[in-house]
């Protein structure tokens, strides 16, 4: 059947966003793909390019989608309480959604154009905030709201599980470092300019930073060994990990100015460059020992002491003299097509992170929106105490 066939006999964008969230609810974000969607819909992949562009814009839809169907709150009195209804709307509508965290973060853009946005605007600007404070807070409220159902998932994870973190494609200046008095896997910054949205699904955090300047900061809860993944394409990512248990480090084809400051290894920690890598600083505590298998064609590696230019023939480098076997090492695997690769003992010694008693806390997301909205209600206070004669 050709395409134009098929859009007469009822391939709609609402059939086409209908199909792509109940196949997400089933298999989750990862499992969507064109080819998927075209499946479910019995027509060919070709046929959803009348309605969509590419995968960039189904996820637009998706998210007006899903912020379009978050039920109304209306004939409360009062701003406070008008906010607190509009997110726990949201909150309960992201919750409905398998992976809806996932999809408003990757495209945040959809959230100033929501009606939850518009409400949430009006109600804070009729407070007496101003325009552009109503609507920063605004969007930080319904970014702290869409993350919050997933992190309140991770609270099933064991004390002292490996746990892992992907900084996913297309991320850029992402800062990962521990942290202290934590009870979930991570925290992230309530600022939005400050903070990297983080998506949790069990034990495994993906990290999406897209836009801002400088970097997004996420701290990992040191009562876990972590596994490290940069994936490409990413830019300007820094593990400042000295004080947790690091297992392994992958960083794959894409991933660029990679910088990592390292703890001392517990065991023969594997971290693996693969080719397409390109500027990657490993800084580890003196006297840690090292040891690396090089491909052919690697490029403008310097290892400590040893340098070259690019590599003609597969090789091993160690960093001291039977380090490839010593009991606690780190064991790099440099593949052919890597570019720029420096090794030093850089890092500053950093005593592990002891595990400390998980901190209890009282209530859930809703109760740090109600410490947000504290502030807001002091500031439009005391702005009132000024004006008054």
């Amino acid at each position: 059947m050709a395409p134009e066939d098929e859009r007469q006999q009822g391939l709609t964008r609402e059939r086409l966003v209908s199909a792509a969230l109940e196949l997400i609810g089933e298999e989750g974000l990862e499992g969507l793909s064109m080819r998927a969607l075209a499946d479910r819909l019995e027509v060919k992949a070709a046929s959803l390019y009348w309605h969509v562009r590419d995968r960039r814009e189904l996820l637009e839809l998706l998210a007006e989608s899903i912020l379009e169907t978050v039920r109304p709150t209306r004939g409360r009195s009062g701003w406070r309480t008008a906010v607190l209804d509009a997110g726990a709307a949201l909150r309960e509508r992201v919750r409905a959604q398998n992976d809806a965290s996932r999809i408003l973060l990757e495209v945040p853009d959809a959230l100033t154009g929501s009606p939850t946005y518009v409400e949430l605007t009006k109600q804070l600007e009729a407070a007496g905030l101003q325009p552009v404070e109503a609507a920063e807070v605004s969007l930080m409220v319904m970014v702290h709201l869409i993350a919050s159902p997933a992190a309140a998932k991770e609270s099933a994870v064991a004390v002292g599980s490996d746990a892992s973190i992907a900084i996913d494609s297309g991320s850029r200046g992402v800062l990962v470092r521990p942290g202290t008095d934590m009870e979930g896997l991570i925290r992230t910054a309530h600022d939005q300019a400050s903070a990297a949205p983080a998506i949790v699904r069990g034990e495994r955090v993906v990290v999406r930073r897209l836009r801002g300047v400088g970097y997004g900061e996420i701290e990992l809860n040191p009562r876990h060994p972590w596994r490290f993944q940069i994936q490409g394409a990413t830019w300007n990512t820094v593990l400042e990990v000295g004080g947790l248990d690091v297992r392994a480090i992958k960083l794959d084809s894409g991933a660029a100015k990679v910088e990592c400051f390292l703890p001392r290894p517990r065991g023969v920690v594997p971290i693996e460059v693969s080719g397409g890598v390109v500027g990657l600083s490993l800084h580890r505590p003196r006297g840690v020992a090292v040891a690396a298998d090089i491909s052919a064609g690697a490029v403008r590696l310097k290892l400590d002491d040893y340098s070259v230019k690019a590599t003609v023939m597969d090789s091993q480098w160690e960093s001291e003299r039977g380090a490839s076997a010593a009991p606690n090492r780190y064991q790099l695997r440099i593949s052919g097509g890597a570019v720029q690769v420096n090794v030093d003992s850089a890092a500053k010694e950093v005593e592990p992170v002891k595990p400390e008693a998980p901190v209890k806390t009282a209530g859930d997301a809703v109760s740090a929106l109600e410490i947000l909205l504290d502030g807001v209600e002091s500031r439009i206070r005391s702005r009132r105490g000024a004006t008054s004669p």
